[in-house]
């Protein structure tokens, strides 16, 4: 911050216009971990800014210790050069413009936004790559602090669902930039009535006819997707308890001590290649020794898969085991390879996109 201190807000105002008129002819790929927020604000504002954001980007995964979907950091005006290329990016002025970051905003937005602003008639603005390729920006500005902080409040969703979708959308895009399996997809297709994307580090380690399913893995560190399924539509897959119960028997499958831990659980409803679906996240544990992990089981009903009138009912369990370090990376991961997961009709055709389906007994 010593470097900071000694620049004037008009050279440090300077530089940021530079820098945008440069990048705007030759933007540089972005840079950064994946899931991870650089916040640009005065730092003036930061004491009042941190709670705000600690809120806005407080969704968690269902672990042991607290792990964030998305985290955030401050970046340093500083350092321009380091952190306008970052892959997330978010302004965040809360007030007048009264240090460099707001005034570069305000040269950034032009006076008709800015008066929109005042009037709290817009608040949120997303620019795509407005740095560096494959970057997402986002700006949140407000005319007062409490301003800021109603709005943050009241938009937490849709700030959230901008960063992930453009992260799991990057993500999924590796998935078809890389080799991928496609013989093991297209056997899967045709035996079991699915599709799924399965990168070239993943493997089978189990198959079983009765009851029906198929295990792939990968290691370092330990994970693992498990796909089972029942003819026509299941209804374990309505409620949490049915999908606890199929979580008991998917985990025995594997390791007859493991279980679901009681009180570490949440379900929800999500979609998978257009249909309705459900989930339960958990943590397994294991009576045998000392270990455990989350888990994600999707359960979803595919109309005609596999040839059948009534097709298939599908439990697709992710789950991850290491030890001592972090699981949001893979649970990221996890849920976006289950993303790619669509039924297959007798002749091993993706079934879909699909129309929303209501979940019905």
């Amino acid at each position: 911050m010593k470097r900071f201190a000694q620049r004037t807000p008009g050279v440090l105002l300077l530089t940021l216009t530079l820098l945008l008129l440069a990048t705007a002819c030759t933007r540089p790929r972005s840079e950064g971990e994946r899931y991870e927020i650089m916040v640009l604000a005065d730092s003036t504002r930061h004491a009042a800014l941190a709670p705000v954001l600690d809120s806005l980007f407080a969704d968690q995964w269902m672990t042991l210790m607290p792990e964030s979907r998305l985290a955030w950091r401050w970046a340093d005006p500083a350092q321009l050069d380091l952190y306008l290329s970052r892959r997330n990016l978010l302004i965040a002025v809360d007030g007048p413009a009264e240090g460099p970051v707001g005034r570069f905003l305000e040269n950034l937005l032009g006076a008709g936004v800015q008066d929109r602003i005042r009037k709290e008639e817009a608040f949120l603005f997303r620019k795509p790559e407005a740095f560096a390729r494959d970057q997402l920006l986002l700006i949140l500005a407000a005319p007062t602090p409490e301003s800021f902080q109603r709005q943050a409040r009241e938009r937490t969703a849709e700030v959230r669902t901008q960063f992930l979708e453009h992260e799991q959308a990057a993500e999924r895009e590796g998935y078809r930039s890389t080799r991928l399996q496609k013989a093991l997809e297209d056997s899967l297709a045709l035996a079991c009535g699915f599709r799924l994307s399965i990168p070239p580090d993943w493997f089978v380690v189990q198959g079983v006819e009765q009851p029906p399913f198929i295990r792939l893995r990968r290691l370092n560190p330990d994970r693992w997707i498990t796909v089972h399924w029942s003819e026509g539509p299941d209804s374990l897959r309505l409620t949490e308890e049915g999908l606890r119960s199929v979580r008991v028997r998917l985990g025995r499958l594997f390791w007859d001590k493991d279980f679901p831990e009681a009180g570490h659980s949440r379900f929800s409803t999500v979609r998978i290649n257009g249909l309705e679906a459900t989930l339960l996240e958990g943590i397994w544990g294991t009576d045998a020794y000392v270990g455990g992990g989350p888990f994600l089981l999707y359960a979803v009903h595919v109309p005609g898969a596999a040839g059948l009138p009534q097709g298939r009912t599908f439990y697709i369990d992710a789950a991850v085991l290491n030890p001592g370090g972090p699981k949001s990376p893979f649970l990221h991961q996890l849920s976006q390879l289950v993303a790619t997961f669509a039924g297959t009709d007798a002749e091993g055709k993706a079934i879909g996109p699909l129309q929303p389906e209501e979940l019905e007994e």
